[in-house]
C-alpha cells in the first residue's frame, strides 16, 4: 500500500510531462503567429512556469534537466553527422574548418581583450575566452528545422556547428594548460593528456560504435532500422562517453558521421528515425532550460557580462565574415554566417563547470557569467538566426522552390 501511495503521489508529475508535450505540439503554430522561433517561445514559457516566474513546475520535474540535456543534445549531435552524407572532406572541409576557426579565434581574442581590460586578471580572461566560441546546436538546428531552411548558408551553419564542438573543446583544453602554467597550479602534463584523451577518445568511441551500428541496425527488418536499435546505439555512445570522461557531444557527432559515410545502410531511414525520436526530448529540454534560467542573474550581469555578450557577437560576425571571404565562400555565407551562430547554452555551461575543478574561485565567477549571459543568448540568439535565414531567402516561407524531401533536420510530419 505504501508503494502504491508513492506512485499515486508522483502522478501529477506525469501530468506535467504530458502537458509539456501537448504544448510543444502547438508551439510551432503559436510561434509562427507571434513571429518567434519555436525554441524562444519554449524557453520563455519555461521561464514563466519555472522558479523565476509562477513556480508551477515541481522540483522533481526541474531536476530532470541534466538527464534531458544529455539525451537531447546527444541526439542532436548524432543528427549533425547527417551532413556528412554528401560532405567532401577534401573539397568542402577546408572551407568549413576555416570559417569555424576564424570566428573562434576572433571571438576568443576579443573576449580575452575585453575581460583583461576590465578585470586585469589574465587567467580569468583566458578561461572566458575559451568559453566564448561554444555554440548551442540544439537551438540553432531547431530554427533550421522549423523554417525548413535549405541552401548554402544552411549547409554551412550545420557543418560549422559540428566543427565548433571540436575546436571549442581543443581551445579550452589548451587554455587550461596555459592558465595552470601561469598560476603554477595543477600539472600541465596531466592537463595535456586529459585534453588529448577527451578529444581522441571521442573519435575512437564514435568510430567504434558507428561501424557496427551502420551494419547491425536494420538486420531485423532488412533496410528498416528500428527506433529501439538506433536510440539504443546513440544512448550507448553517450553513456560510455560519460563513463570514460570524454566528450559525449563529439563522440555522437563522430558516430553520426561514421553512419553517414558508411554504405551499408539507407541513411535516410536511420537519421529520419532519430529525428522523430528526438522531438519529445527536445520539447522537454527547451522548456526545462527555461525553468533553469534565473532572471535574477540578469541583475548581476555587470559590465563584464555585457561586454562579453558584445565581444562574442562581434567576434562571430567579424571572424566568420573575414574567414568566409578568404576561402571565397558564397556571398550569402559571407554576409550571414557569423550572425547565425549566436545561441549559446548547455555546451558553454558544461565547459564552464569544468573550470570549477581546476580554478574553484574563478570557476564560480565564470559560471555566473555564463549563466547570466545564457539568458540573453537563448532569448535573442534564435531570433537573429531566423532573421538571417529569411534575409538569405533560404527559409521555406522565403522561397517557393524549397522541397522538404531532402532537407536535413526537417520534421517531415509537420
Amino acid at each position: 500500500m505504501e508503494a502504491e501511495a508513492v506512485e499515486v503521489a508522483e502522478l501529477p508529475n506525469i501530468l506535467i510531462i504530458g502537458l509539456f508535450l501537448m504544448f510543444g505540439g502547438r508551439a510551432y503554430a503559436i510561434a509562427r503567429y507571434l513571429r518567434l522561433p519555436r525554441v524562444t517561445l519554449l524557453v520563455i514559457s519555461g521561464i514563466l512556469i519555472g522558479p523565476s516566474g509562477f513556480n508551477l513546475v515541481p522540483d522533481e520535474i526541474v531536476g530532470l534537466f541534466p538527464i534531458m540535456s544529455y539525451i537531447a543534445l546527444s541526439m542532436i549531435a548524432f543528427r549533425l553527422g547527417e551532413t556528412f552524407i554528401k560532405f567532401d572532406l577534401l573539397k568542402t572541409g577546408p572551407t568549413i574548418f576555416a570559417i569555424s576557426l576564424g570566428k573562434t579565434i576572433v571571438a576568443a581574442t576579443l573576449v580575452f581583450t575585453v575581460a583583461y581590460f576590465i578585470q586585469d586578471d589574465i587567467v580569468l580572461a583566458l578561461l572566458l575566452a575559451g568559453l566564448a566560441p561554444a555554440s548551442a546546436p540544439a537551438a540553432t538546428l531547431d530554427v533550421i528545422s522549423e523554417t525548413n531552411s535549405k541552401g548554402p548558408l544552411t549547409d554551412t551553419i550545420i557543418r560549422v556547428l559540428a566543427v565548433d564542438n571540436v575546436l571549442g573543446i581543443t581551445l579550452l583544453s589548451i587554455l587550461f594548460v596555459v592558465a595552470e602554467v601561469i598560476t603554477g597550479a595543477g600539472n600541465p602534463t596531466e592537463e595535456v593528456i586529459s585534453g588529448v584523451w577527451e578529444i581522441g577518445g571521442a573519435f575512437v568511441l564514435g568510430l567504434g560504435i558507428g561501424w557496427p551500428m551502420s551494419r547491425l541496425a536494420g538486420q531485423l527488418k532488412k533496410g528498416k532500422p528500428s527506433l529501439l536499435e538506433i536510440t539504443g546505439f546513440v544512448l550507448l555512445c553517450t553513456g560510455l562517453a560519460y563513463q570514460l570522461q570524454i566528450s559525449y557531444l563529439l563522440a555522437c557527432i563522430v558516430l553520426g558521421a561514421t553512419v553517414a559515410k558508411n554504405r551499408a545502410q539507407p541513411k535516410k531511414n536511420i537519421f529520419g528515425t532519430i529525428e522523430e525520436v528526438s522531438e519529445p526530448f527536445l520539447v522537454i529540454f527547451f522548456l526545462l532550460a527555461g525553468c533553469e534560467l534565473d532572471l535574477s542573474a540578469l541583475a548581476s550581469l555587470g559590465v563584464i557580462g555585457v561586454l562579453y555578450v558584445i565581444a562574442r557577437c562581434l567576434g562571430f560576425v567579424i571572424g566568420g565574415g573575414i574567414a568566409s571571404r578568404l576561402v571565397n565562400a558564397e556571398p550569402v555565407v559571407q554576409q550571414n554566417i557569423g550572425w547565425s551562430l549566436f545561441p549559446q547554452a548547455g555546451v558553454a555551461l558544461g565547459l564552464a563547470v569544468l573550470t570549477l575543478q581546476h580554478f574553484p574561485g574563478l570557476g564560480q565567477f565564470l559560471v555566473s557569467i555564463v549563466v547570466s549571459t545564457t539568458v540573453v543568448f537563448e532569448l535573442f540568439g534564435p531570433t537573429v538566426t531566423q532573421w538571417r535565414l529569411f534575409k538569405a531567402k533560404e527559409a521555406a516561407e522565403a522561397t517557393e522552390t524549397s522541397s522538404s524531401d531532402d532537407l536535413p533536420f526537417v520534421q517531415q510530419s509537420k
